[in-house]
């Protein structure tokens, strides 16, 4: 039995379950491998809090939330869990599937980004570089009169977002599904 290309990219071929394990073994794994670094917290399913007074190099959270009351020195990366800063964050924060609060004596060296999810500040100087919201809204709760942005900031709707994501799943389906094509029956004589 011949395996043509066109049967390894369709969807139950082995090169996207091949594709889809590898991207799940290499998640594991670069969060496995940073957790192994010291001053650095990786979890998955489990809270990550940075107290008072710590000092954290990177927290990475998979499936859960993470609390900085304290410092961390890196970046924040939150899957499918919340983010709550009330210390500082060195370099940026990014959060996919959840929330992102920033109180008004935190700060956030880096850009922020929220996929999915909502975005609340009080001030605009917890953000050093600019926060980029996704498929929710970026809030603005002000602690006084005539604030100005010295960041973009940027909330794109959950309609958009929506509509961002057909448009690449059509993109994608029309790249790797096969298109099916009709054969014409050729008559041998012999």
């Amino acid at each position: 039995m011949r395996t043509t290309f066109c049967t390894l990219l369709s969807f139950g071929g082995f090169l996207p379950n091949f594709a889809f394990r590898s991207f799940v073994f290499t998640l594991l794994f670069a969060s496995t491998a940073l957790a192994q670094a010291p001053g650095n917290r990786a979890y998955v399913g489990e809270e990550v809090y940075v107290a008072s007074g710590q000092q954290v190099r990177n927290a990475i959270c998979l499936f859960c939330s993470v609390q900085v009351e304290g410092d961390v020195t890196g970046r924040v990366i939150v899957l499918f869990g919340s983010l709550n800063v009330t210390g500082q964050v060195g370099k940026g924060a990014t959060v996919i599937g959840g929330n992102a609060v920033v109180d008004s004596q935190a700060r956030i060296g880096g850009d922020t980004t929220v996929l999915g999810g909502n975005a609340v500040y009080e001030s605009d100087e917890s953000f050093g570089g600019s926060a980029y919201v996704l498929g929710g809204h970026l809030s603005h709760v002000p602690l006084a009169h005539g604030q100005v942005n010295a960041h973009p900031r940027l909330s794109l709707s959950p309609l958009f977002s929506i509509l961002l994501a057909v448009l690449v799943l059509l993109l994608l389906s029309a790249l790797f599904v096969p298109q099916v094509r009709r054969r014409t029956a050729v008559s041998q004589n012999s």
